[in-house]
């Protein structure tokens, strides 16, 4: 493997580093030796080689002379230096060789320690390789085991869409065949109501009629007519009527006595009427599903004056026939808003400023037909102060604190094809605003209603307070009336004039605004004002000034009247019949925003800490639930 030469190289080039400084030593010997004999050589040429024995023999027999003595101790001498230095000279190549095989063993040592590592690391690395490759395969199998759940899923995921477009395809036969059947239904109705009305011409009783046909044609049936003859009608007396889950139908609301099953006393809710012009007092009325009940005594509406003042039956049933006017829902226009998603009905109507209009709508089934309860919608051109207001709606939910506002369906920033330079809101409906909706009970909110309405206005500024925004805009024209089986409520709307605190306003309603704008906005400084919650605090005690006693204080003035009256401007409670409430409405409506009460402290005042036990619904049955 390529790990394993390269580690071989590295040690190879180790052990040659390593006998080179071990060697070292040995090669200045050599080197010395060599330079010696060197030496030695040039000495042997230079000097003359002594004469043997035998030649100083033969020449002294031959001179018969004696050798002269000097050149004899030269050359002992000469003899005794030579095997002085190859003596040295063979002790230092002894040395050197020592050196050597010292050198050798250590190099032959690290390399077998070097070739051991090598092969300790070789034998980790293929163990590495060899779990690799186990993990590598576990892998690929859960991929695979994956990919398979994956396409199961897929198939599943198109059989469910075939599924779902075949139950669309069914859905819209059903709607064609509810269509139908409704039309049919309705002819039926009014086929009856002809008979009904031929029969009462001839002064026969269209119900005894049917129940002597139902008898005949089950022979089973006896006694059916006699029996039912004796068994006495349940009456509703506090009755009021309300509006039934589908367009056009009524059902009555009350407390019930002589029902066969329910206590006498309990309130209850019946089943859509037959016939919505029977619901008259002391008319019998039939339900559709068979059910008679007696209409007694209706609920008595609040009057004007008092809460104890009696109203004759006459001007009840036309107080009450007057409160639901506004349930009666428009027909459609034929025109859509939201490409084609929601179905306009009605006529617009333009909001108080003009800026905006509402509609009704409803939602289109895939058919093109009207479907669920009717929705209201608001179109505006202003598409940034659409869009603001829709901010603001979020961030109050989004909070603990989040009021009782409108519900929201949807926000459309362009309002579809249909209108392309518009956006749209789409929103829960209401019946009226408070404004519109207490001439249609006396004139002015009273008792719970009265209580329940004060406490969802203080919730919804609570709420905005406590997204730090201050609503500049509380009026009665902001409040929506909500009504269904439980009873009547109430919803704050229109938060596009919303701002956060301590910034300038955007826009400003005459009789919703404190004296110290008036003030500032005369003195030509509206548009450097700092927004306080006080401000909210003025409009408050306005709004309960209204409701309590049906007109404000600036009722029938022009906005301009209005902003130069309002910097010197002092209160008149007299009107409040409450006069707890009379007194939480003088502190609201102090002229110095210093002197106001903050909403926690408004929350605890007496009149609404001493209406803790009533409910918003007392006023259907004047107990609490």
């Amino acid at each position: 493997m390529p790990t394993y030469g390269l580690g071989l190289l590295l040690v190879t080039t180790y052990a040659h580093s390593f006998s080179q400084g071990l060697l070292q030593p040995s090669r200045q010997v050599l080197r010395h030796i060599a330079v010696e004999k060197s030496s030695a050589s040039s000495s042997r040429t230079l000097t003359p080689r002594p004469p043997s024995a035998i030649s100083v023999f033969f020449a002294n027999e031959n001179d018969k002379k004696p050798p002269p003595k000097n050149n004899i101790n030269e050359a002992q001498n000469a003899a005794s230096g030579s095997n002085a230095d190859l003596l040295q000279t063979l002790q230092l190549k002894d040395e050197a060789i020592n050196q050597a095989q010292t050198a050798v063993s250590s190099l032959e040592s690290a390399l077998e320690s070097a070739v051991s590592n090598l092969e300790n690391m070789q034998q980790q690395l293929r163990l590495k390789v060899k779990n690799l490759e186990d993990e590598l395969k576990t892998t690929r199998g859960e991929l695979t085991a994956t990919r398979s759940e994956l396409d199961k899923v897929r198939v599943e995921l198109a059989g469910a869409k075939v599924k779902l477009e075949n139950s669309n395809d069914a859905r819209g036969g059903l709607e064609w065949a509810l269509g139908q059947s409704q039309e049919e239904a309705r002819k039926a109705g009014e086929r009856v109501e002809q008979l009904e009305g031929y029969l009462a011409d001839l002064g026969v009783d269209a119900s005894s009629v049917m129940e002597k046909k139902r008898t005949e044609n089950n022979p089973w049936q006896m006694w059916g007519s006699s029996l039912k003859s004796l068994t006495p009608v349940p009456v509703l007396d506090d009755w009021v009527i309300i509006k039934g889950s589908t367009e056009g139908e009524i059902q009555i609301s009350g407390k019930v006595t002589n029902h066969p099953s329910i206590p006498d006393g309990d309130a209850i809710v019946t089943s859509p009427l037959s016939d919505a012009s029977q619901a008259v007092e002391k008319k019998v009325v039939t339900t559709l599903s068979g059910s008679k009940y007696k209409l007694g005594t209706p609920m008595v509406m609040p009057s004007k004056q008092s809460l104890s003042k009696s109203v004759t039956q006459a001007s009840s049933s036309q107080q009450l026939a007057a409160s639901r006017a506004s349930i009666a829902l428009p027909t459609l226009t034929g025109n859509t808003i939201g490409n084609g998603r929601y179905l306009l009905a009605g006529t617009a109507t333009p909001s108080v400023n003009g800026r905006s209009f509402i509609q009704t709508a409803y939602r289109a089934s895939p058919l093109g037909k009207p479907m669920g309860e009717p929705l209201a919608i608001k179109v505006s051109q202003n598409k940034e102060a659409m869009k603001r207001e829709f901010a603001n709606y979020q961030k109050v939910a989004a909070g603990l604190k989040r009021g009782n506002f409108i519900k929201r369906v949807e926000f459309l920033p362009v309002a579809g094809q249909e209108m392309p330079d518009k956006s749209a809101l789409v929103m829960q409906r209401g019946i009226a605003d408070v404004k519109a909706f207490m001439p249609k009970v006396g004139g002015r909110l009273e008792g719970a209603m009265l209580y329940d309405c004060a406490m969802t206005a203080l919730r919804c500024v609570e709420a905005l307070h406590a997204a730090k925004l201050v609503w500049n805009d509380l009026k009665t024209e902001n409040f929506v009336v909500i009504e269904d089986a439980s009873g009547v409520s109430f919803r704050g709307i229109d938060l596009e004039s919303c701002m956060p605190v301590r910034t300038n306003p955007v826009d400003y309603t005459p009789e919703a605004c404190p004296p110290e704008f008036a003030k500032a906005f005369l003195d030509g400084e509206a548009d450097t004002f700092l927004l306080e919650y006080s401000y909210d605090v003025w409009s408050y005690g306005m709004f309960l000034y209204e409701i309590s006693t049906g007109q404000g204080f600036f009722d029938g003035l022009t906005a301009e009247k209005i902003t130069k009256m309002l910097p010197t401007f002092q209160p008149n409670v007299q009107d409040v019949p409450d006069q707890q409430l009379a007194d939480l409405i003088s502190q609201c409506l102090m002229t110095n925003p210093k002197d106001r009460p903050s909403f926690v402290r408004i929350s605890r005042h007496p009149y609404l800490a001493n209406s803790s036990s009533k409910t918003p619904f007392d006023f259907l049955f004047g107990s609490s639930i």
